[in-house]
């Protein structure tokens, strides 16, 4: 596996192209999958639009919302939008992103995110760094030191399937892949992304913007994460797609141990994120459900027990 870092020559040779040669940088399709946030899904279109070069496509897909949403995107003439007759539900909204876009490069925004002024100016910096069909996705690291580009770019492998990005806001990929590969898998509810991204690293070269940021978050009581962990079946689902991931990372051993590392991982970051959000009755049905999982660690079910009792988190 094969790691390489951007250094300052290529920055200077990228913004020296991006500076003299714009007819020259990739187009995109902007692709903002919807559902009754018309406040937080104009905001974001009018965050995105002055960044939009001739021949990018800003495109909404509306799933049937109620709540003004079409009558204001259709006042903007820059978008492009495509509504779902009814409630379509979350992956299939997300396929028809991907099959809608028009540009080879296609990057989905989620409707109560923000996107950095910069945003679409360093997402094509990547698309010309990688050169080739390619998964990006972007995770800050000691953003708040400078400006200056950097990245980090992995070859296919077990790798980079095991190490691909766990954040669906922001990402980007080329259009051949939705080609060779299909889209998201609409028989996992709830967290498509991870085997979807897990599936195109097996293939396809990965490259994570370090900086600068690309987007600011929006976590709030509505989340679609929080939503899913309080399902019935929502744990069965993730270990389901977590044997789909080791699957394609085609591991000759340690199998079991890396699934059950990976679930007490994610066991961890649910506990965690239910106490940061304050939510007492999240953090109790997740405790308990946690619980019950025999073959997590004992300090992560220990946790998860005092979590389901006191409702409070503690780690041990």
């Amino acid at each position: 596996m094969h790691l390489r870092e951007a250094n300052l020559s290529q920055a200077k040779t990228l913004q020296r192209h991006s500076d003299h040669d714009a007819g020259a940088l990739p187009r995109l399709t902007i692709a903002i999958p919807t559902y009754n946030r018309c406040q937080s899904v104009t905001a974001l279109v009018d965050q995105l639009i002055p960044q939009l070069l001739p021949g990018d496509e800003l495109l909404v897909v509306n799933d049937g919302s109620q709540d003004g949403t079409t009558e204001a995107l259709q006042r903007l003439p820059a978008v492009k939008l495509v509504s779902n007759p009814s409630n379509y539900g979350m992956v299939k909204t997300w396929n028809r992103c991907l099959t809608g876009a028009s540009q080879d490069w296609l990057c989905v925004i989620h409707d109560d995110d923000s996107v950095a002024p910069t945003a679409l100016q360093t997402i094509r910096r990547a698309c010309l760094l990688v050169g080739e069909p390619a998964l990006i996705a972007h995770c800050s690291v000691d953003a708040h030191l400078d400006q200056a580009f950097r990245y980090r770019l992995a070859e296919p492998g077990a790798w980079s399937v095991l190490n691909t990005t766990t954040t669906p806001s922001g990402v980007t990929l080329h259009r051949d892949i939705v080609k060779a590969i299909g889209t998201f898998n609409e028989q996992f509810s709830y967290s498509c992304d991870l085997e979807y991204f897990a599936r195109i690293c097996a293939h396809y070269p990965s490259l994570v913007i370090e900086n600068p940021e690309i987007l600011y978050y929006n976590q709030h009581d509505q989340n679609y994460q929080y939503k899913t962990w309080r399902r019935a079946d929502f744990w069965s689902q993730l270990e389901a797609i977590e044997r789909t991931i080791l699957s394609y990372a085609n591991l000759s051993t340690d199998v079991e141990r890396y699934f059950r590392d990976r679930m007490s991982n994610y066991a961890q970051h649910m506990l965690k994120t239910a106490a940061k959000a304050e939510d007492k009755t999240l953090l109790r049905h997740v405790g308990s459900m946690l619980w019950q999982q025999p073959y997590l660690g004992r300090r992560v079910r220990l946790s998860a027990g005092i979590a389901s009792a006191f409702n409070t988190y503690v780690e041990l």
